[in-house]
């Protein structure tokens, strides 16, 4: 066109002889030399009549079809073989967090005789010429070599998302082709992300929908190109399940508000359907940072990168200061995108490392803007966050913190800040890699609209906070119970957040923390079915009691409890406020002119805490008197179900005798009984006992005699728990190789003395070596149980299962048929090749096996150490063959 304008001025209105090339409708390239002058119309005014002819433009000394269609279907091979066509790579990016959490895989083909080809010239004729699944694979055969050559170089990588055409399913079997590929090169299933677009499935062809539910039933992503460019985008979603959206920027280039309003809806509705997000065509911080606002998880375009060849890519992506995401926080940061809603109230997302440290990861503009109100900045926050040990309000919101991690459920408390009630609101939305992931949100209730919040706290009774640590607020008619208020220093729990069953709750309190001499009293004041009448009865409206009850140093603290009628409608609410008064009283607080009191109060206390079954006797062998854990053991309410009573009269030996004979002992010649075993009923069931018996002087005579005994059936029970089994494994849960080769031992033993066959069937995993390197311990560990409870659910009924080492299995088990063995093997290793995640982290998993059969005829050659050599040959099958 230069040439063109150029000729027009020089040559006033005309031009002559002007070679050029056109691209038809067709996609087709034709070369001309073009004349024309200037014309004056009626109509149209002036315009410019040309005339073309067509000819042949030779470059380099070789001739160039005219046809771009021929050109192209002819030299496509020689384009792949040559690498013409080469694959280039567009950034993708976390919003959250601004790594490379991705790249896109683009063909070019940069021909030597041609140039560069557009995508959109060569593309659409392979499409049309049914020759687009020889690009596609191509592509992905050279995605698969890169990523394999920096796995073996040890260099970092990131998913990369490919393009399928809607006749690739036409022509080859897609998941095949993928599969295969993947295996060739031993890659992770996790790093190829299938893209197609809505014209792939608005087929509704069932082949395609079997085959996209296969990819992802295996562990691949597959995500939708181009979404909302189709008329049927929400049949789309109904009749399709899909890992991740992407949307074209076009939504958003004259960036209107109806614009901004379409791609919101579309994210709040992904979102929804658990479906991650990306935009691409991202081109201005204006739009990359509206984006980051709605809570779009991931962005692609110009703005963040071109797409070019990989070394490209890593030298821009290192320019940038962005480095690539580790595979282990892939969940992590698509959990926090998912959580991310737009609102009009304060949202915030925290991230907490393993040493307790606090940072934002994201707010929205109200959370800002209230931040900024009461007189902060963001920065304040953080940096007030992790100094817990200066201030109080830090400290009570990492309380919550760990109170919301513990229940797994939403945790709300209230503090003064500068005379104006906040209310906060905490869920720890995932734990991973000993990260917690925390959104909260909070509330100027002074400054909102009034409604229940504002009665809860009215001003009136805002210097209960100053007095009291604790603050409750009661619905009678809900059956609730919230804490509003802590002051952290003194603070005592009733419950986390809000309780159910008001009556149940302060029964428990008064159970598990209450002074047992102030419990009755206590229960009393706390009575539901009477308060209303009490306070209405009571001038003030408000009720007061005192109690002892424990702090967190084990120490009982005198406390009073106010309850005030907060307002009285037909539903009443009351007010519930507990305060510290400083009196503790503690075994130091006893009198010292007292010298009876304290040996009176240890053994008191002796009898109430004591773990050991302990009783006295007076000298005719009747009960004086028993510990509380002895009376609990028999299952007795108090001390008075057995004084005065001997043994006999309570009956629970099959033989007194040797316990009436052994007391006699004691007290009529001194004798000390220890270690006698013996047997007692206890509840109908038969324990075995160890007893231990001495005399009781006074005054140089035995006045009676006291024991003690141990239940040897209960500390066995205990030693059971507290002490690791030699044969256990803790990591799967299942025998260890100790406990395998035991069983061995006695299969052949069966084999070799009654003929019974039996079968060693041995399962590894071959898991992607990457995968040790991305993940921490405990995810591995979570596998290996996860795999043996697989295991054992398949074959638990009629097998013993170990693990003898790392992720290898063994399975013995009587056998009925060969066959049936190696059927169970199959779908076994089946089953396991299945997991695909675990805690939501991506995992590619595959297992080999071997089997050997008592009767396999190699093992008649070697009679002696018949079970290593048993052994072995499974080993060296499962080393030696592919299954």
């Amino acid at each position: 066109m230069e040439e063109v304008q150029r000729e027009l001025i020089e040559k006033q209105g005309r031009f002559a002889h002007v070679q050029a090339h056109l691209f038809t409708r067709e996609n087709r390239i034709r070369y001309a030399d073009i004349s024309g002058r200037k014309v004056d119309t009626e109509i149209w005014g002036k315009v410019i009549y040309c005339t073309l002819q067509e000819i042949d433009i030779p470059q380099n000394g070789h001739r160039v079809d005219r046809d771009i269609r021929d050109y192209v279907t002819q030299h496509l091979d020689e384009a792949l073989e040559k690498h013409w066509i080469q694959v280039y790579y567009q950034p993708i990016i976390r919003t959250l967090t601004g790594k490379l959490c991705g790249m896109e895989a683009l063909a070019r083909w940069v021909d030597p005789q041609v140039g560069f080809l557009s995508p959109a010239s060569f593309i659409p004729i392979l499409e049309q010429v049914r020759l687009i699944h020889r690009l596609d694979t191509y592509v992905l055969e050279e995605v698969c070599r890169m990523l394999r050559q920096r796995l073996d170089e040890n260099l970092p990588i990131t998913p990369i998302s490919f393009n399928l055409s809607k006749y690739d399913f036409d022509n080859m079997d897609v998941f095949t082709v993928v599969e295969n590929m993947r295996k060739k090169y031993s890659l992770p299933r996790d790093f190829l992300h299938v893209e197609i677009t809505e014209s792939v499935l608005a087929q509704n062809a069932q082949e395609i929908h079997q085959t996209i539910d296969r990819l992802r039933n295996e562990g691949y992503e597959v995500w939708l190109d181009d979404f909302g460019s189709g008329y049927s985008s929400l049949n789309v979603l109904k009749d399709y399940r899909l890992d991740l959206i992407k949307l074209d920027m076009s939504f958003l280039r004259n960036f209107t508000e109806v614009s901004r309003s379409i791609v919101s809806s579309v994210i709040i509705m992904a979102k929804r359907l658990g479906i991650k997000t990306l935009v691409e065509g991202v081109e201005t911080k204006e739009q990359a940072d509206y984006l980051a606002s709605i809570g779009c998880g991931r962005q692609q375009g110009y703005y963040y990168g071109k797409p070019q060849p990989l070394t490209g890519v890593l030298a821009h992506m290192e320019a940038e200061g962005r480095t690539t995401e580790p595979r282990k926080w892939f969940h992590f940061y698509d959990m926090a995108s998912m959580s991310i809603h737009e609102t009009d109230r304060t949202s915030a997302l925290y991230e907490m490392d393993e040493t307790g440290y606090l940072r934002y990861i994201y707010t929205n503009q109200p959370y800002r803007d209230e931040i900024r109100k009461m007189g902060y900045s963001l920065a304040d926050v953080e940096k007030n966050m992790n100094q817990p040990k200066k201030l109080e309000v830090i400290r009570t919101f990492r309380t919550y913190i760990e109170l919301s991690r513990k229940s797994h459920q939403l945790e709300t408390y209230y503090y003064i800040d500068d005379g104006d009630y906040i209310g906060v609101r905490i869920r720890v939305i995932c734990e991973m890699n000993r990260h917690l992931l925390i959104h909260t949100e909070f509330q100027n209730i002074s400054q909102s609209t009034p409604g229940l919040q504002q009665n809860k706290l009215d001003a009136n009774l805002r210097y209960l906070y100053d007095l009291f640590e604790d603050v409750y607020l009661i619905s009678l008619h809900e059956d609730t119970i919230e804490h509003l208020y802590a002051n952290n220093n003194s603070s005592q729990f009733l419950f986390q957040g809000k309780a159910q069953n008001i009556q149940e709750t302060l029964q428990q309190f008064a159970q598990q923390r209450v002074y047992e001499e102030d419990r009755a009293s206590y229960l009393a004041f706390a009575d539901l079915t009477t308060i209303k009448q009490r306070l209405s009865q009571n001038a003030s409206g408000s009720l007061s009691c005192f109690f002892r009850s424990k702090d967190k140093h084990g120490n009982y603290k005198w406390r009073e409890c106010m309850v005030v009628l907060l307002y009285n409608v037909q539903h009443p609410l009351l007010l519930v406020a507990v305060r510290t008064i400083d009196n503790p009283v503690t075994v130091s607080a006893v009198s010292r002119g007292t010298t009876d009191a304290l040996p009176a109060l240890l053994w008191a206390n002796f009898k109430k805490n004591t773990r050991f079954n302990y009783f006295w006797k007076d000298k005719n062998r009747r009960f004086l008197g028993a510990s509380q854990s002895f009376l609990h053991h028999y299952g007795l309410q108090s001390e008075e179900e057995i004084i005065g009573k001997t043994d006999e009269d309570m009956n629970w030996h099959i033989d007194n005798a040797p316990y009436r004979n052994d007391e006699l002992d004691v007290l009529h010649q001194g004798k000390f009984i220890e270690n006698v075993p013996g047997e007692c009923i206890v509840k109908g069931i038969l324990h075995h006992i160890i007893c231990y018996k001495w005399p009781i002087y006074q005054n140089g005579q035995i006045i009676g005699l006291m024991g003690a005994f141990f239940d040897t059936d209960q500390l066995y029970r205990k030693l059971r728990q507290n002490l690791s089994d030699p044969f256990n494994d803790p990591i799967s849960g299942l025998q260890n190789r100790q406990g395998f080769l035991n069983d061995l031992m006695t299969c052949q033993e069966m084999w070799d003395t009654a003929h019974q066959p039996y079968c060693l069937i041995l399962l590894e995993s071959r898991c992607d070596e990457y995968m040790k390197k991305s993940y921490e311990l405990p995810l591995l560990r979570k596998l290996i149980r996860q795999e043996g409870q697989i295991i054992q659910e398949m074959a638990g009924t009629d097998s013993t299962i170990s693990r003898v080492f790392n992720s290898t299995f063994a399975i013995l088990r009587q056998e009925k048929s060969p066959e049936e063995s190696e059927a169970l093997a199959q779908k076994i290793q089946h089953r396991l090749q299945d997991i695909h995640q675990v805690d939501g982290s991506p995992v590619t998993i595959t297992f080999h096996w071997s089997i050997v059969h008592s009767t396999d005829p190699l093992l008649r050659k070697d009679t002696t150490m018949k079970a290593r050599r048993f052994y072995r040959l499974a080993m060296k099958r499962l080393r030696n063959e592919d299954r």
